[in-house]
């Protein structure tokens, strides 16, 4: 079975997947927001992933797009927070840099019975007579790679991390997060609670 993450348009909730909108912090935390290693600048909050009894907020430079090296894993022009979804408030915005997109969306996850993303994709399609931007990806299971196999490694364990989620560039085209028209991926790893994203087009 293939974990879709499907758009909804319910309320966001603090301890949710959702996309755009604001990141959250733990109320008793410090949160620092993370900054490009390029240019410097803070990076722009893409969404929130609930993976168990953890959130994944992943961060990516949008500030000069196409100048960063955004879409590598250890680059520097992207993150992922992980952080427990207990006692939760938005964070404060930083005043410079492109930080935030202009949208905010939850998502569902609908179970469809197919051998790979791609083909649980086009079955959920077809089936519900839905445009295929409502998919915002996958949770779980393996990565559908669009140029190969790029699972990047623990830096502390130096083992293979573990496929977190797979997205697409959202539901609209004038809010879509920019992937170059590919897939956005997630991993993390249990032995330090790390995580990295990279994007493939």
């Amino acid at each position: 079975m293939i974990k879709l993450l499907i758009y909804s348009p319910k309320p966001v909730e603090l301890n949710a997947t959702s996309f755009g909108g604001k990141p959250v912090k733990n109320i008793s935390e410090n949160f620092s927001w993370p900054k490009c290693a390029c240019c410097e600048l803070p990076m722009q909050f893409l969404g929130k992933i609930k993976v168990e009894d953890d959130i994944h907020q992943i961060f990516m430079c949008q500030n000069d797009p196409g100048v960063c090296d955004d879409g590598e894993p250890d680059d520097g022009g992207n993150a992922v927070i992980v952080i427990k979804p207990n006692e939760l408030e938005y964070v404060t915005i930083p005043a410079e840099g492109e930080t935030l997109r202009k949208t905010e969306y939850s998502a569902v996850i609908i179970e469809v019975d197919a051998p790979n993303y791609a083909e649980a994709v086009d079955v959920w399609g077809e089936s519900n007579n839905q445009e295929y931007r409502r998919v915002l990806g996958q949770t779980s299971g393996e990565p559908y790679w669009l140029q190969g196999d790029d699972t990047p490694n623990c830096d502390t364990c130096h083992k293979p991390m573990t496929f977190i989620t797979q997205l697409e560039q959202g539901p609209k085209y004038e809010t879509e997060m920019n992937f170059a028209g590919g897939s956005g991926y997630s991993f993390a790893c249990s032995c330090n609670r790390s995580a990295k994203f990279l994007w493939q087009c």
